[in-house]
């Protein structure tokens, strides 16, 4: 249902659009596009289509400036520890991912003026760490279950990576790391 009015790629490039969004305003913009094209989406429909994106690494989601102050003011605390009434998932910033070909879809040039943003820039070396981290997390996972298939797509997944975090050479070390083991587990079948 949600490919046929708006892609992946499409939903990566509306985030484009802003820098980075909220989860809220992810899953606002998708309503505003559906509805621009007479179609009513559910609410399931619109969390599966982002954790779908989030999941093939079309976007990213890291922590803001706002959770980064926070660990910063009160190191041996935990965000809920802080303020028990603190959604971290409206609060982290999604941004358009590694694996994304951002496209706007028709009428997204509305979009600033109707979700009343104008996003946040955004800290790409808080995304290419929290990307990186995400692809040590799912390649463990992934070598753990003998997951071939998704070994083979986090192999591919490293090179978008290299290419959309830029050249640093720590984080090409930690990328070059996740690939040998990567390799290694598929040499093994």
């Amino acid at each position: 249902m949600t490919e046929e009015f708006i892609s992946l790629d499409e939903l990566a490039g509306i985030v484009d659009l802003f820098g980075t969004l909220t989860h809220d305003a992810v899953d606002t913009a998708i309503v505003e596009m559906a509805f621009r094209q007479g179609i009513e989406v559910e609410s399931d429909t619109r969390q599966e289509m982002i954790t779908t994106a989030i999941n093939q690494y079309r976007l990213i989601i890291y922590p803001s400036t706002e959770d980064k102050m926070r660990s910063i003011q009160h190191p041996n605390e935990q965000s809920s520890d802080i303020n028990s009434n603190i959604d971290e998932t409206k609060l982290n910033r999604i941004a358009p991912g590694p694996t994304a070909f951002p496209t706007l879809p028709a009428h997204a040039e509305d979009l600033p003026r109707i979700l009343e943003t104008d996003g946040q820039a955004i800290d790409h070396e808080a995304a290419t760490y929290a990307v990186i981290n995400r692809l040590r997390d799912d390649t463990e996972q992934a070598i753990t279950n003998n997951d071939i298939e998704l070994m083979r797509y986090l192999r591919d997944v490293t090179y978008d990576i290299e290419t959309w975090a830029g050249v640093a050479t720590a984080n090409d070390d930690l990328i070059s790391d996740v690939r040998c083991r990567l390799d290694s587990a598929l040499a093994k079948d």
